[in-house]
C-alpha cells in the first residue's frame, strides 16, 4: 500500500512492526549514551551514528534539530533544548529507557520550526521523515464547537509527516497510523485504561453489533474486533481521522481474520472539506464472521444508517471530566440509538 502522503512505503506491515518493536529502538553494546540538560542549549554539534547498528541516541538528534533551527534563526543560540519541539518516534511503542532511532524513525513536531529550517532538517538529519509545525491547537473539529463548523489543524512542512503507534491489549497488539498534522497527539503508555474497558465491556456484553461513534483513527473499534463481533459501525465526523480508520483495518486485517477492505473515498476527498455532518461511507471491511463499516458523519446522524439498535456503544469523547455533558450525550445516545453505552 503506499503511502497517501508522500505515495512512499510508509505503510509498513503491522505484523513485521509488532514483532521488532521490542528491539527497535534499543542500543547496541557498541552505542553511547547521550543524555542533555534540557534547560540548557546544547553542548555539543552534530555527531555520526553508531558504526556497529547505525542509530543514534534521541538527545543527540533533537540537539540537530536545535542547531538547525538556530543558526535558521527560528531559536536564539541561548535558546533551551526544551524549546526545540516534541519528538514522536515512529512506530511509537511503550518505552522503558531512552531510545535509540535509525534512519526515518520519527516526526518532530515544533511551535518555532518554519519551512526553510524544516527542509533542512529533513535533508540533513536521516532520523527525520517529517517536520510539522505545531500552530498551538489540538487538529480536528474545535472541542466546544457542537455546529463542526471550526477545525484546526497544524502545518506539514518538510517531509511526510504519517507515523504510527503499536497499543498493548489484552489480546494482541494494535497497531495505528495517523497523518500527525491532523491528529492529536496520542502515545503509548504500556497500560492503557481505555483499551482495557473496551476490551472488558465487549467480553461482558458480547455484542452483536459495537459501535465507535468518534472513532478516531479506529484503536478501540480494531481492539474490540480481536473479540470476533460480527459487526462493527466506526465514525468520524473529522475527515481524516474516518478516512485512516479504514486505512487502520487494511493495516490490520490479517490480525483481523479480514478478507478485503473495500475504500469508497480516495484522500483527495478528505482535503477538500475535511468535516461532515451527514454520513458518508468511507470502507467495508470483510471477514468470515465480521463486517467493518467506517462512516464519516456526525455522531448524532448516525441512527439514519444504523439498522441494528441493540449495540453496545463506546463513546469517547475529548473533555469527559465533564460530567454533566457526557451524561447528557449518552441519554441522548440511548434515547435515539439504544443499547449498551460506556465510555472509555
Amino acid at each position: 500500500m503506499r503511502c497517501p502522503v508522500c505515495g512512499g512505503s510508509c505503510l509498513e506491515s503491522a505484523a513485521e512492526m509488532i514483532q521488532q518493536r521490542e528491539e527497535l529502538f534499543l542500543s547496541c553494546p557498541a552505542c553511547r549514551d547521550t543524555i542533555l540538560d534540557k534547560r540548557s542549549p546544547p553542548s555539543f554539534r552534530r555527531k555520526m551514528p553508531c558504526a556497529a547498528c547505525g542509530k543514534r541516541p534521541l538527545d543527540e538528534i533533537i540537539a540537530d534539530c536545535w542547531t538547525i533551527m538556530a543558526e535558521e534563526g527560528d531559536l536564539s543560540f541561548t535558546a533551551p533544548v526544551m524549546a526545540t519541539g516534541i519528538p514522536l518516534i515512529h512506530p511509537g511503542v511503550a518505552l522503558t529507557a531512552p531510545p535509540h532511532l535509525g534512519n526515518t524513525s520519527m516526526v518532530f513536531l515544533s511551535r518555532s520550526v518554519r519551512h526553510e529550517a524544516a527542509e533542512r532538517i529533513v535533508a540533513e538529519v536521516p532520523e527525520i521523515k517529517g517536520v510539522v509545525h505545531d500552530n498551538g491547537l489540538v487538529p480536528g473539529i474545535a472541542e466546544k464547537d457542537e455546529t463542526l463548523q471550526t477545525y484546526h489543524t497544524n502545518t506539514r512542512c518538510a517531509g511526510c509527516d504519517v507515523r504510527a503507534n503499536i497499543f498493548e491489549t489484552m489480546e494482541a497488539p494494535v497497531t495505528v497510523f495517523m497523518q500527525q498534522s491532523y491528529a492529536h497527539i496520542e502515545y503509548p503508555r504500556g497500560f492503557d485504561p481505555k483499551l482495557i474497558a473496551t476490551a472488558t465491556n465487549v467480553i461482558r456484553h458480547q455484542p452483536e453489533v459495537f459501535v465507535d461513534p468518534t472513532c478516531g483513527v479506529g484503536t478501540l473499534s480494531i481492539t474490540a474486533g480481536k473479540y470476533h463481533i460480527p459487526r462493527i459501525i466506526m465514525n468520524d465526523a473529522w475527515g481524516y481521522a474516518a478516512y485512516w480508520a479504514a486505512i487502520n483495518l487494511e493495516i490490520n486485517r490479517d490480525a483481523l481474520g479480514l478478507d478485503h477492505v473495500k475504500m469508497h473515498i480516495a484522500y483527495p476527498d478528505v482535503q477538500k472539506a475535511p468535516v461532515r455532518t451527514e454520513p458518508l461511507k468511507v470502507a467495508d471491511a470483510f471477514g468470515d464472521d465480521t463486517h467493518y463499516e467506517v462512516w464519516w458523519g456526525d455522531m448524532n446522524r448516525l441512527g439514519t444508517v444504523l439498522t441494528d439498535k441493540v449495540c453496545l456503544t463506546a463513546i469517547d469523547l475529548f473533555n469527559k471530566e465533564n460530567r454533566h455533558r457526557m451524561a447528557g450525550i449518552v441519554h441522548q445516545w440511548k434515547n435515539g440509538i439504544g443499547g449498551e453505552v460506556f465510555i472509555p
